[in-house]
């Protein structure tokens, strides 16, 4: 046996008398009420977390839009009622368990009987088998102190089972009655009309909703992993609307997956609810340039975006344009988005996110023309804040953010328009020296916009053609009714809409990100493109310095 030098015990003996302290404390320790369950509950914590860092690619995300105590308040939502639901499964099992060998005993005693008599002990829902020769002695008394400590005990371990099953059940339902209901009413307003709409075997052409005519365009290249979902939110979306009532335009080009093939079967989904369309596919109108850099890349987007837009132009006939990215959407939001603010806009955006929170950064000014944060609540000033905590649209310079709506007069020809949103009146303020177009007498007199490139050598700020559209439309045509709406969340990766629609709008998570984290000063983290101090002002607010 092996001896530590200079000492003649052998090891056992030393360790023995530790061993068997540890084992008692383990023992006491596991006696502490809920201590097991809280060490359980830390294990599938620790698994939860891994699992969400692994998916959501932790190392590479944008880590200031994701606070780690949301990370931790949501993954704690979600193990409890897992763990609570585990062991209520173990007790009632074990109950279970027991009930059935105790079971199984009596019914042996039963068949046993020629060896001896079933007697039931006073007092005792148990039989005792007693063999025949025993069964006319008297049996020995027990002690009455032994006979009410033992139903002492039992009586307080059944009461701590069922307390145990109480708590348990109380957290699994709950938690099973909050995955149920995991949306928030102020996202799904209009869910129950799309429904009714997508329901109706007999299809109302003119739709069920205020009769608007909706121009829907949008821009595809390699979706093959958004389009299944995005085409039925917008089929859901075109029965609500009434296929009279829409018009949808959509370019395809230089695609090498399955995005062709998609848009194909969006076109014959269409024709059969007999929606006039234009679908342009593998189109080769617009080459598109090797070198997709800078300047390059925006004026390709740009005569990509007027492609969508011509049969507009061409025709006209329609109140409003929904122009969309590459999103994941649903139908109720799309509604929600075109019903801003009942209405009353000139563009409306959506809020799109992806792995650094609030998406198009690059696009996105506040009120003030300032650069906005990517996380909630977006905004720093007061007025904004407070009308993205009722979930309100909020007034913005600048915004695309996935989807939007805006009016479609300015982008038609004069003599296409009905000048029912065009001032006839000339507008008070001058065009800033650096923007490259030019005013017609009177807004409703001033030639159509397009989608454009900036002009740098005039002094404007580098920016996307999505950007230019509502500053174009606040400057030329003096239409400032631009709108946030932030019950209108869209995202161009599953697991980040997962997240930003469903997750952080679940009741009790919006409670724990709105009222304990409360921004925590996180809002003032702004994402430049480009070094934070070289951030310089021009007639369309902060631009990111990263040309």
């Amino acid at each position: 046996m092996f001896r530590f030098p200079g000492h003649g015990r052998p090891l056992s003996l030393n360790v023995r008398p530790a061993l068997a302290t540890v084992c008692r404390f383990l023992f006491r320790l596991a006696r502490v009420p809920f201590f097991l369950p809280l060490v359980t509950f830390y294990i599938l914590f620790r698994i939860a977390e891994t699992s969400w860092c692994a998916l959501y690619d932790w190392n590479n995300l944008w880590q200031s839009a994701f606070p780690y105590s949301w990370v931790v308040w949501v993954l704690a939502l979600v193990v409890a009622p897992l763990n609570a639901a585990l062991w209520l499964g173990g007790l009632l099992g074990c109950k279970a368990f027991c009930w059935a060998v105790g079971y199984l005993k009596g019914r042996r005693s039963v068949s046993l009987g020629q060896n001896g008599s079933p007697v039931m002990r006073p007092r005792e829902d148990e039989y005792m088998l007693l063999s025949d020769t025993e069964s006319g002695h008297e049996r020995r008394a027990s002690s009455p102190t032994l006979s009410l400590s033992r139903r002492r005990a039992v009586r307080i371990s059944t009461l701590w089972w069922w307390a145990q099953v109480t708590v348990f059940a109380s957290i699994a339902l709950v938690g099973a009655w909050e995955a149920v209901h995991y949306v928030h009413p102020n996202d799904v307003r209009f869910r129950n009309a799309v429904e009714r709409a997508s329901h109706d075997s007999h299809l109302k052409p003119g739709g069920y909703g205020k009769g608007e005519k909706i121009y829907i365009a949008a821009a595809f290249y390699n979706n093959h992993a958004v389009l299944p979902y995005w085409t039925q939110s917008m089929l859901a979306t075109i029965r609500y609307l009434g296929p009279d009532n829409v018009f949808v335009s959509i370019v395809e080009s230089n695609s090498d997956d399955s995005t062709p093939d998609l848009l194909r079967d969006f076109d014959a989904a269409l024709a059969q609810l007999h929606v006039p369309r234009r679908i342009l596919i593998q189109d080769t109108a617009i080459e598109k340039p090797e070198d997709l850099a800078f300047d390059n890349r925006i004026e390709f987007l740009a005569a990509v975006r007027n492609r969508a837009m011509e049969p507009l132009v061409e025709r006209g006939g329609y109140d409003k344009v929904l122009f969309s990215n590459d999103v994941f959407i649903e139908p109720e939001s799309i509604v929600e988005l075109i019903e801003t603010a009942d209405g009353e806009y000139d563009f409306a955006c959506a809020m799109d996110f992806n792995h650094f929170g609030a998406y198009d950064a690059w696009v996105l000014r506040d009120r003030l023309g300032h650069l906005t944060s990517t996380i909630w609540p977006y905004f720093i000033d007061k007025p904004s804040i407070e009308l993205i905590r009722q979930d309100a649209p909020v007034p913005v310079f600048t915004c695309w953010n996935g989807m939007v709506v805006f009016t479609a007069e300015p982008l038609l020809p004069i003599h296409l328009r009905k000048n029912t949103t065009l001032s006839t009146s000339p507008l008070s303020t001058p065009l800033p020296a650096s923007h490259p177009l030019r005013r017609g007498p009177s807004p409703a007199l001033t030639p159509a916009l397009r989608f454009r490139k900036s002009d740098r050598a005039a002094g404007e700020c580098f920016s996307s053609e999505s950007f230019n559209l509502p500053y174009d439309l606040r400057r030329v045509f003096g239409l400032a009714r631009v709108l946030v709406n932030p019950r209108v969340v869209a995202s161009y990766d599953w697991r980040f809409y997962v997240w930003f629609k469903w997750v952080l709008r679940h009741r009790l998570v919006r409670w724990w990100v709105r009222d304990v984290f409360d921004g925590w000063g996180m809002e003032r983290r702004k994402m430049v493109v480009g070094a934070e101090d070289q951030v310089w002002v021009w007639d369309g607010g902060d631009c990111h310095p990263w040309w």
